[in-house]
């Protein structure tokens, strides 16, 4: 079947429709939240000063991004076992209103209350995409998943990249509007988000299935997380396709964060102009326009994925979007200029929107239900930890002014030997198979070759 013909069939899905608003509404909400904290905290030259340090920059993204890395397996297992609808709309009813405390306290600067309740904010962030990830199955039939998947990744960072844009834009054009009154914004579309998951689907409409669920105390609930971690491991142990490409992608994401560091470091500190430029305004212009890129590059992703992966397969797929990374930031290493790195964020961010649809087509057709909560929480997990640590390697290796190419090309050699290595461990392991259609097996698959 054509994927244009896939399209056509979730138009007419009224469920895939509705759930599809609710991760809008939400990740359009993180875009705004997000990007009022970034600028006036972390990127506002009043609070920080000269410090360029890429150090400072890792460690803001830690400690947001953190807690939810580390707890995120424990999150999957909340997912297998009540309402993910209920869980989802809890979720950012609890966003909502840590934002009204965030805006109140954001304007003292470093302050540990609105830092704490922006680790939480962001940690349900993860917690609801897992969350939507883990339901598409229960809207979406097994033939359209794929285009399911590109859809709704695709859509929903084009609204957070709107969210980005809406904040970014009243920055450029000196708006009345303040960072707070932009949070507060990003609050009430949590609460348009809670309202419409929790109108639009029963309580059980998104899973997990009525044999799996259940509900315990405290301890006998903690008790049952670890021994459920224990058998998502085993269960995707035995489903060496979407192992491998969870891999990939976790290892993708610690060299993409290594050029992030370096990409942040450059526009702040080796491309910036402190004599024409005090308020760092073309700063924040080039890190809109990367931001607009980027997001044509997850577009761009979300139309070719589809047709790729039917006519190459997955694995293959897979191969050619490192193979573009290694290309890519080797050609940075060698210009070091903005509009080459322009060029890059859009060519990077298709290639991880690729790798990203593949993997979460790969857990929801090769995970029995039984797990899926708990698998698309680990590969959470593994997807931020290895952001987490390619910052902090760039970290310790990246000068204050970013201009490090000789990092930059051990980061393609880097991407070379993922590429090679995965096409090799693979070659009888595809992510699935991209011409049957049917559901995850109890049992191992067979082997899978494209």
């Amino acid at each position: 079947m054509r994927t244009d013909g896939h399209v056509r069939i979730l138009a007419a899905n009224r469920r895939f429709r509705r759930l599809l608003a609710v991760r809008l509404t939400s990740q359009a909400a993180d875009g705004m939240f997000q990007a009022s904290l970034a600028l006036s905290v972390f990127f506002n030259p009043d609070l920080i000063g000269g410090n360029t340090d890429p150090f400072h920059y890792a460690a803001a993204v830690a400690l947001l991004l953190g807690p939810y890395s580390l707890l995120g397996p424990y999150v999957g297992v909340v997912l297998d076992r009540f309402s993910r609808r209920g869980l989802i709309a809890g979720a950012n009813v609890l966003r909502a209103a840590l934002v009204v405390v965030i805006a109140v306290t954001i304007q003292t600067g470093l302050d540990w209350t609105w830092v704490l309740c922006a680790m939480v904010v962001l940690a349900a962030n993860r917690f609801v995409l897992a969350g939507l990830g883990a339901a598409h199955p229960h809207v979406v039939e097994q033939p359209q998943l794929v285009t399911a998947n590109s859809l709704a990744s695709t859509l929903g960072a084009l609204a957070y990249g709107l969210g980005l844009a809406t904040t970014g834009v009243a920055k450029l054009i000196d708006s009345d509007i303040s960072y707070s009154m932009l949070a507060l914004a990003a609050g009430c579309l949590y609460l348009v988000s809670a309202a419409s998951v929790s109108a639009a689907f029963k309580r059980d409409g998104l899973g997990p299935d009525r044999e799996y669920a259940g509900a315990a105390g405290l301890w006998a609930g903690i008790a049952a997380t670890t021994a459920g971690m224990v058998e998502g491991c085993r269960h995707l142990s035995r489903r060496r396709g979407p192992a491998l490409v969870m891999a990939v992608q976790g290892l993708h994401r610690f060299l993409y964060g290594i050029v992030f560091i370096i990409a942040i470091a450059l526009f702040m500190g080796f491309f910036w102009d402190l004599e024409s430029d005090p308020a760092r305004t073309t700063t924040i212009t080039w890190l809109l326009v990367l931001a607009i890129l980027g997001n044509l590059g997850v577009l761009t992703a979300a139309i070719v994925t589809p047709r790729a992966t039917r006519a190459w397969g997955p694995k293959n797929w897979v191969v050619v979007l490192i193979a573009l990374c290694a290309v890519v930031v080797a050609a940075l290493a060698g210009t070091m200029r903005p509009v080459m790195f322009a060029v890059a964020v859009l060519l990077v961010n298709i290639a991880s929107q690729g790798i990203k649809i593949t993997v979460d087509t790969s857990l929801q057709r090769g995970v029995e239900d039984a797990y899926r909560g708990r698998v698309f929480s680990l590969n959470d997990t593994i997807y931020n930890v290895g952001y987490l640590a390619g910052l902090f390697a760039a970290a310790f290796v990246v000068p204050a002014d970013g201009y490090a190419p000789g990092t930059l090309v051990g980061v393609a050699i880097s991407y070379g030997v993922v590429c090679v290595g995965y096409a090799y461990l693979a070659r009888d392991d595809a992510p699935y198979d991209s011409q049957a259609w049917s559901p995850a097996a109890p049992e191992p698959r067979p082997s899978t070759s494209q």
